[in-house]
């Protein structure tokens, strides 16, 4: 013969859930843990537009090869003028290139080596331009 136990109901206050008390508290949390990560998410953001643009203005000046062999003549740039590297370059919105020192490129791509000033970002780099392909790297 077995024998069971009526289970009781549950009480009234047992059966109703969280306390308004501590909803109240848990969207605290939640929203004091979203005050915080939300702007570091801009800024990794900001940060991998800007890396983008940067990247996409380094193909842009490893392009300058290619583009004086399409044209079949040098390219000659001057130092200091920001006007002749924007005739050939489709750098992003807010970026700058211009020669330190006069720079050539010859018909057939070869790459006497040169040092250009990239401003974008709110940063300004130096970039060295090495011969004979044109890759480009960080100047010392």
């Amino acid at each position: 013969m077995s024998v069971s136990c009526p289970r009781s109901r549950p009480s009234a206050q047992e059966a109703r859930g969280f306390t308004l008390l501590e909803l109240l508290i848990v969207l605290a949390l939640v929203s004091m843990v979203a005050a915080m990560v939300v702007p570091r998410l801009q800024g990794t953001y900001d940060a991998v537009a800007r890396s983008g643009d940067r990247a996409e203005a380094l193909r842009q000046v490893e392009r300058l090869p290619l583009i004086a062999r399409d044209r079949g003549r040098a390219i000659v740039i001057p130092a200091g003028d920001p006007a002749a590297l924007a005739q050939l370059l489709s750098l992003p919105g807010g970026w700058q290139a211009s020669a330190v020192e006069p720079m050539r490129i010859e018909a057939n791509g070869l790459c006497h080596g040169a040092k250009l000033r990239m401003a974008g970002d709110g940063a300004v780099e130096t970039w060295t331009l090495s011969a004979p392909d044109c890759s480009v790297a960080d100047a010392p």
